[in-house]
């Protein structure tokens, strides 16, 4: 596993301003770096950062920043360190409406003498862009966050300030990734960035609808799309029309690597329906043991829901019933999941023959 210290090392075990810079940015904002990639070199930033100057501290700082692309900001990245009279910031988040969120990236709570500095960027960059809609979030690695909380509520900024951790900052990643089956990139980054920005607290009314909304959507992905009730373009038809082999074995070879582990996956269950505990139990042991499928990251239950959300947008055209059925068991309590009887067979055959069938592997 690649390590922050690798990258440093190659930079010069340092992380200075310029080139080196530049050249470590643009590394860590590849989209081929997962989320759990990021939280490790975010982890060991935070273990073995040593002050303000060190070169995990500027490591931490930039990851921090480039998480804000990954959820559908323009980025900017701050300095390293101050000078007087110029911006000082550590990294700025803007979403296309204009609004804007100046980052202070902290490894540690201590010391942070005031809130203040962070305030006067605020009001800076709001007085230079002409924009109200402009917020000050710190992000913190470790540390009481409670006297950082106290400070906050005791300043004029408290309206316009917020913080997170990281760590829930990775946890609005993996909701974003949650959402995106179901209800697209955009609109899943619309709900996280909505998060991320001061809600008026006044009238709680604005705080619940964010939570059922977020909640709704939730519920959505989990099923994939197809187990919900969904309205307008998402509806596959009144009446979705069966299949023939000959339609469903084409529209099997067109499956995603994740479709083609859930088909494989649920033709392989000894109990029906199954869990998605033992769905996704079945899925890795399937990917381990064919790579050639080239999924090399463990398997969660929200990558049934990505599984599930490609088939249902690659039959909504064609109009034809979901060959999966899914509904909530109280005795499990969770999802459980079967291929409709008429279509087993059909799916076991084009799982054999795609070299997916594992069942005497494993006993």
């Amino acid at each position: 596993m690649l390590e922050i210290k690798d990258v440093l090392n190659l930079l010069g075990k340092e992380l200075k301003p310029g080139e080196p810079a530049e050249r470590f940015r643009h590394f860590v904002e590849q989209d081929k770096w997962e989320t759990e990639q990021l939280k490790k070199w975010l982890d060991e930033c935070i273990s073995k950062s040593s002050g303000a100057h060190d070169p995990y501290n500027r490591a931490f700082q930039d990851l921090v920043v480039s998480l804000g692309k990954k959820l559908g900001f323009e980025i900017e990245y701050g300095k390293y360190m101050g000078k007087a009279g110029e911006d000082n910031y550590d990294g700025i988040w803007k979403r296309e409406d204009g609004d804007t969120i100046i980052l202070e990236v902290k490894t540690s709570t201590w010391p942070i003498a005031s809130v203040g500095q962070l305030g006067e960027y605020v009001e800076k960059v709001s007085k230079k862009e002409g924009t109200k809609n402009i917020f000050g979030l710190y992000v913190i690695g470790k540390g009481d966050t409670k006297p950082l909380i106290e400070q906050i509520l005791g300043s004029k900024y408290k309206d316009v300030m917020r913080l997170i951790l990281y760590t829930d900052l990775l946890e609005l990643l993996g909701l974003k990734k949650e959402l995106e089956p179901a209800i697209g990139a955009k609109e899943a980054i619309a709900k996280v960035q909505n998060i991320l920005l001061p809600i008026e607290t006044i009238d709680l009314g604005n705080i619940l609808r964010l939570i059922l909304d977020i909640a709704t959507t939730k519920a959505t992905s989990v099923t994939g799309g197809g187990d919900v009730e969904v309205t307008g373009e998402d509806k596959v038809g009144e009446d979705p029309d069966p299949w023939t082999k000959a339609e469903l074995i084409l529209y099997l070879k067109g499956a995603s690597p994740y479709a083609r582990l859930l088909l494989a996956a649920l033709s392989q269950a000894d109990k029906e329906p199954t869990s998605g505990t033992t769905v996704t139990f079945l899925m890795n042991e399937i990917a381990k043991r064919r790579p050639s499928e080239g999924i090399n990251k463990e398997i969660t239950g929200r990558d049934i829901a990505g599984a599930r959300a490609g088939l249902h947008m690659r039959r909504k055209p064609l109009k034809k019933e979901d060959i999966i059925e899914c509904s909530w068991s109280s005795e499990e309590q969770q999802y459980v999941y079967k291929i409709k009887s008429e279509y087993k067979q059909n799916v076991i055959d084009w799982v054999k023959s795609e070299g997916l069938w594992i069942k005497e592997e494993i006993g």
